[in-house]
């Protein structure tokens, strides 16, 4: 099947190129390092990663440090494995200056040791350290260039791979010669030029073999001018080709007129602010606070936004990232701050929200609150301004209020922050905050995305070839797959869904390959590996296979049906299954939104119905499918850390008490939509934090070491309501975590995140777009990396060896470990490759993350000496709540567990093991168990109450353990155990229990226990407990005889 292009202007760079682009070979994964004095590299290195990737199969990385100096050691070459995974490094970087002989020997020992290398003009010239260093990799040496001139390059060798096609002589348009006093005797010189003066002539273009590495070297290339000709970009690729040890013939590939044009256009192309192309808006978050009067006063409004968190207090918090905001659209509403005594002002300085607005507003002044001033009046205001300085003289002022009364265009009442000074000389701004109105760009810039002070942001796609996106999945190689669905969330029209596959391969942030991977209504997750996508698009969960590996699918499998409702037909996807989210246990995880699922069919003929919110989880052939947690309104991603705890962000209910929710979520636990949050508050798991309102979407657990600290071990939540992402680290607190969240970008109404094997954030936005097709430039990609980040290949997984593959299970990068996962599962538990695993799991000397990883690939192995292996993990504590829960993870393996080791487990110190045990007995579903879980169902001594109102919104650990003995209690059937419990100190979790165990054992048992019961309140909790079970047959039968009861027990 041939591979479907479509090709916006970067795209012709690389596209128009006859590259065979169907089922092509590997590409030759190249790293161009660049920087330093006297050249253009921002453009250089866009000339040649596009010129040579037209003419060869090569990806590139891109790294340029160092600014414009020469005698910077970069941090890339601090790291010693710098060059690891890359097939060839392309040398284009001037630091002549730096003359520390141990960083220079990390450059050349792994080309010593046989990575190839080209070096182009000054890097030959670098890292002068006083002897021969540097000039044996280069294989000549030279003591610096003549002026700057046009020159003629004779072939010398013409004979050479190399050399064959370039023609007798090659004239450089403009240039600087390097003169040339020795070559070494391993370098064969290639072509020659004569230098200006004595007419001598230099040798200009060589290879050279250094130790094991094949180099390749020329001294043309100092302007744009001579690196965008046909012929020396024909030169550099054939050499970059030679290096590699290719056929030379075999794999170059002649450009066309309209590439070698394009090339030639960049030779002066307009570059986007920031770093070497890349545009930087920080984020600013802090500013406004010293000298600021108003910042601690006390403040008051006519209304506030409490639904989206825009309260008062926000306009004097000094965070940039919050608001005031009125809570209705009218004019006349107010903002107030009493700067708590009376003081000079003269001058303030307002924060409105929005940049394209004309705000009409009036600012009085007050020494007692009753007697008011205008001390500014811009109620016929018509300029546009999104920060509004103003001198006043206001002496003796205690109070200030600011009356809103209007704007054009029509907005609400609303600004970030407010300032006043006693001084008429206003602080300057923060860098990034700009006063200056700007009118809001109809297409996708990278203006659209704020990033914290240390992070890139470049357009990875585009609209019209990418828009309307709805999911992305990377894969772990860095080809990005876009959901694409133009019916929005409420379009019914068929035929308007699509995947798209991206690939960058000139490292410069933006895809210059797109194409259409599969066409499919309402994608609304996405998953890929070994060229398999998993595709959500409710009511189906299907796997696209692409077989003859070309870039696009060529048949597809439905693994589930159903997996819906009909209101997917009638309403569109909004409120039906959304995300999809890979576990390292092996589970595709699904979140349901709270529309549920109706005959929900895998490919084993499970079928499930739900009405509700939640998860429910599959494994990737379809089989197994069960629910692991509900009673959430309507999440569209789950987050995954390395030890399988899930996290989720939940939407609000508009209105009706359910706000955005951050939620640590448990298998078994039940979060209380729709009824049980506000009426049987204590009987339902708590949310970590409640955040207002929004708009709840996609969602990561980005766990890559990699990633500076603070950034790389997070849960990342996007809102698409309030055009922001937020970071989440979240600390331990017993069972489960403590809240956090603070904002890592703004970008307009974020659909999704996700993040490659090498490291690149990719994070889809919905700009422009509402909830049908509303024409084509809706929406973008972006791809956000840390500065100076250098994203290394992701390992061919198939050419790996076994060892390498078990080493990478405990890489500091999920990614890595998934990856390298289902290779070896792939492969299976022979040859020794489940004692590997089994090994790693249990060494001191791997950290937890992987040690968790060899646990969850042990669970998988379809071998029966895996639950030996499990079973003496339990014993251990750094792998005793893993190897608990790969032990009951697939319900086909119970009949391999034994009670004890779980049952012992519930004493354990570490209460997450206890929480472990408690799901996994639920799991095991042993009735004799229920006597020891039924002491967990009482909360802990000591443990804190929530105290804050409403109590369904506030944070409570203390409930988690005994909800998770509850669920158990009733998974395992122990309605004899709790009725029995119901006389002694375990009563309040018996009764709690049996509200939840709706069989006939358990009426008749509370009915004849009511009969004995003496105690009041215990009686009227066994009376609750009967009206809340519901068994059809019994129901009128339990009211008739215990109606009296009841109503003269409870008044």
């Amino acid at each position: 099947m041939r591979t479907r292009f479509s090709l916006g202007l970067v795209a012709l760079l690389v596209g128009l190129g006859s590259v065979n682009l169907e089922a092509e070979e590997k590409p030759i994964r190249a790293l161009l390092v660049t920087g330093g004095c006297c050249h253009d590299y921002a453009r250089q290195k866009l000339i040649l990663a596009r010129g040579i990737s037209a003419r060869a199969n090569v990806v590139w990385t891109v790294v340029q440090q160092g600014g414009t100096t020469t005698n910077t050691a970069i941090p890339l070459y601090r790291d010693r494995n710098w060059s690891e995974g890359f097939d060839v490094v392309v040398h284009n970087e001037c630091f002549s200056n730096v003359k520390d002989k141990q960083f220079v020997e990390n450059i050349v020992r792994p080309h010593r040791e046989g990575l190839p290398a080209l070096l182009i003009h000054c890097a030959m010239h670098c890292y002068r350290v006083g002897d021969n260093q540097w000039f044996d990799f280069v294989g000549m040496q030279s003591p610096g260039h003549g002026p700057h001139y046009s020159y003629t390059v004779d072939n010398i060798n013409p004979e050479h791979p190399i050399m064959k096609g370039f023609g007798e002589k090659f004239v450089a348009p403009k240039g600087e010669l390097y003169h040339s006093i020795r070559l070494f005797d391993t370098a064969t010189a290639l072509g020659q030029a004569n230098r200006q003066g004595d007419n001598k002539p230099q040798t200009c273009v060589w290879t050279n073999q250094y130790g094991k590495g094949r180099v390749f070297a020329t001294t043309i290339g100092h302007y744009n001018e001579t690196m965008v000709e046909k012929q020396y970009l024909d030169l550099v690729t054939r050499g970059l080709l030679w290096a590699c040890g290719k056929d030379v013939e075999k794999h170059f590939t002649a450009t066309s007129e309209k590439v070698d044009e394009e090339i030639r256009g960049l030779v002066a192309i307009k570059l986007d602010a920031g770093k070497g192309g890349g545009t930087v808006n920080m984020l600013p978050t802090k500013c406004c606070g010293d000298g600021n009067l108003a910042t601690a006063g006390k403040v008051s409004a006519s209304s506030e936004e409490t639904g989206k968190n825009n309260l008062v207090k926000h306009a004097i918090d000094g965070n940039l990232g919050t608001r005031w905001c009125a809570a209705g659209g009218g004019s006349g509403q107010h903002w107030q701050v009493d700067l708590g005594k009376p003081q000079m002002v003269q001058s303030i300085r307002i924060h409105w929200e929005k940049n394209n607005a004309a705000y009409r507003y009036q600012v009085e002044a007050s020494a007692d609150g009753e007697s008011w001033k205008t001390i500014v009046d811009q109620s016929k205001n018509t300029k546009v301004a999104r920060i509004t300085p103003h001198m006043v003289d206001a002496p003796g002022t205690r109070y200030l209020k600011v009356t809103f009364l209007g704007s054009n265009p029509q907005f609400w009442g609303s600004f970030w922050e407010f300032e006043a000074y006693p001084s008429k000389v206003l602080p300057e701004l923060p860098k990034g905050i700009v006063a200056a109105p700007s009118k809001p760009s109809p297409g996708a810039g990278t203006g659209d995305v704020q990033a914290p002070e240390g992070f890139d942001v470049t357009l990875f796609g585009t609209p019209p070839a990418v828009n309307y996106p709805v999911c992305l999945a990377a894969a772990a190689d860095g080809t990005l797959f876009v959901g694409v669905d133009e019916q929005g969330s409420l379009g019914k029209e068929p035929g308007k869904g699509k995947v798209l596959r991206l690939i960058d391969t000139d490292g410069d942030g933006k895809a210059d390959r797109i194409n259409e991977f599969a066409r499919m209504d309402h994608p609304r997750g996405l998953f890929f590996d070994n060229h398999s996508l998993w595709v959500l698009h409710p009511p189906y969960l299907s796997v696209y296979h692409d077989d003859d590996h070309d870039g696009a699918a060529d048949r597809h499998e439905v693994l589930v049906t159903g997996i819906s409702t009909d209101q997917v037909n009638q309403r569109g996807a909004d409120h039906t299954t959304n995300g999809i989210r890979v576990g390292i246990d092996g589970w595709i995880y699904i979140a349901v939104g709270d529309f549920g699922f109706v005959e929900a069919t895998g490919t084993d003929g499970r079928t499930l119905t739900r009405r509700g919110g939640g998860i429910v989880r599959v494994r990737p052939d379809g089989a197994e499918m069960e629910v692991f947690s509900w009673g959430q309104r309507n999440i569209l991603d789950v987050c995954i850390d390395p030890y399988m705890n899930l996290f989720t962000r939940d939407n609000t209910n508009d209105g009706g008490g359910w706000d955005i929710r951050v939620s640590h979520v448990l298998q078994s636990g039940n979060y209380g939509y729709p009824s049980l949050y506000k009426n049987f508050t204590d009987e339902m798991l708590p949310p970590l934090a409640d955040y207002g309102g929004g708009s709840g979407c996609g969602g990561m657990f980005l766990h890559d070491l990699r990633w500076p600290e603070g950034f790389g071990n997070s849960v990342y939540t996007c809102d698409w309501g309030r055009s922001e992402v937020y970071l989440h680290n979240l600390p331990g607190a017993g069972a489960t975590f403590q809240p956090h969240q603070e904002l890592f970008l703004k970008i307009p109404r974020p659909t999704d995140i996700d993040v490659d094997g090498s490291g690149r954030m990719y994070v889809s936005s919905w700009k422009n777009g509402k909830f049908a097709y509303d024409g084509p430039n809706i929406g973008f990609v972006a791809q956000v990396v840390p500065r100076d980040f250098v994203p290394h290949p992701f390992p061919d997984l198939a050419e790996a060896s076994d060892s390498r593959l078990v080493g990478m299970l405990a890489s500091p990068s999920a990614v890595h470990r998934l990856h390298s996962q289902w290779e070896l599962l792939r492969r299976g538990p022979g040859k020794g490759r489940l004692g590997q695993v089994a090994t790693l799991a249990r060494s001191d000397d791997v950290e937890d993350y992987g040690r968790a990883a060899a646990v969850f690939t042990l669970g998988q192995f379809e071998d029966d000496r895996a639950a030996g292996q499990l079973l003496g993990l339990v014993a251990l504590p750094a792998t005793r709540e893993s190897a608990l829960r790969a032990l009951t993870d697939r319900v086909g393996n119970l009949d391999r567990v034994p009670a004890a080791p779980l049952v012992a487990a519930l004493q354990d110190e570490n209460p997450r093991v206890r929480a472990q045990a408690l799901i996994s007995l639920g799991r095991l579903g042993k009735v004799e168990t229920a006597g020891a879980i039924l002491p967990l169902t009482i909360r802990e001594q000591g443990s804190a109450l929530p105290t804050k109102e409403p109590v369904y919104n506030q944070p409570d650990p203390g409930r988690v353990i005994p909800h998770l003995a509850v669920q158990a209690l009733v998974a395992v059937g122990g309605v004899d155990a709790s009725l029995k419990a119901l006389a002694g100190p375990h009563h309040d979790g018996a009764q709690w229990a049996l509200k939840s165990m709706h069989r006939p054992g358990a009426v008749n048992g509370l009915i004849k226990i009511l009969s004995t019961q003496r105690d009041d309140e215990r009686r009227r909790a066994t009376l609750t407990t009967l009206v809340r079970l519901y068994l059809p047959d019994y129901h009128h039968h339990i009211f008739h005889h215990l109606a009296p009861i009841y109503f003269d027990q409870i008044p």
